[in-house]
């Protein structure tokens, strides 16, 4: 949901092999159906305590950038290049992705 300008920068500094979009008014969340969670569900006990958890492995807590929405749900997909869903996971809270090994296994089935 960043917009175009912040992604610009992130590239300068992270270049990716892929093809990265800017989806500032959230139009392809909505198109894979992610909705958006509440502050009472983000402030949790159990959401902080896996935030928290996080942090203290190593990771590194950031602002929300200007622009983007907090309580935006996520999502992780496969798409082949002719635009077919292979393969979804959507978060039903903040902290909800695949594994590494999810994601792999995804991959493969797909391939």
């Amino acid at each position: 949901m960043s917009r175009p300008e912040a992604l610009t920068r992130y590239l300068a500094e992270k270049p990716l092999p892929f093809p990265v979009f800017a989806d500032p008014d959230r139009a392809g969340y909505a198109a894979f159906g992610l909705g958006r969670t509440s502050w009472a569900k983000l402030l949790s006990p159990p959401i902080v305590w896996r935030y928290t958890r996080m942090v203290l492995r190593g990771a590194r807590v950031r602002r929300v950038p200007e622009g983007e929405d907090a309580l935006q749900l996520g999502g992780d997909f496969l798409v082949r290049d002719d635009r077919t869903l292979l393969w979804a996971h959507r978060g039903v809270d903040p902290t909800d992705r695949p594994s590494v090994d999810e994601l792999l296994r995804a991959i493969r089935d797909a391939a």
